[in-house]
């Protein structure tokens, strides 16, 4: 079982085009251990939202590295009956290496072993994470917008 540990969001200017954006931050524990921890970035704009998103999974004991994780990047957008997960790669995002782990590509992610772990806890993201569902369930303020 899942449990998000919900840090406050962060709010910024988005680099690409201006709008304000939200940054969050989650920590995710699985049966009451470390599992992963994933980070959104939520860009308010004309367009239907789309979160940026990235998941680092692997070891996050007190002597593990980076080099012990790898990280999942994927988008998380909703239409009129579902959430939706498209894996993405490092060349898509703005998402430095880092702590997560190593920036899988896409044809990596999408081959990985822990790739239903992303697809679970996308799951369990949406039914939990307030923040980021009710960003996604806005909509565009005009469907002619681009």
């Amino acid at each position: 079982m899942f449990e998000i540990e919900f840090a406050e969001p962060s709010h910024a200017t988005c680099e690409c085009c201006g709008a304000p954006s939200t940054r969050l931050t989650r920590f995710v524990t699985r049966n009451g251990d470390a599992f992963a921890i994933y980070r959104a970035v939520l860009t308010h704009g004309p367009r239907h939202p789309r979160a940026e998103m990235i998941v680092g999974l692997g070891d996050w004991g007190e002597a593990a590295s980076p080099e012990d994780r790898v990280a999942f990047i994927f988008q998380l957008w909703s239409d009129d009956s579902d959430y939706k997960v498209g894996i993405i790669g490092p060349e898509q995002t703005a998402w430095p290496q880092g702590m997560l782990g190593r920036l899988l590509t896409r044809e990596e992610a999408l081959g990985h072993p822990w790739l239903q772990h992303v697809f679970d806890l996308s799951d369990h993201i949406v039914a939990h994470d307030r923040i980021l569902t009710d960003y996604l369930d806005q909509r565009p303020a005009s469907s002619s917008a681009h």
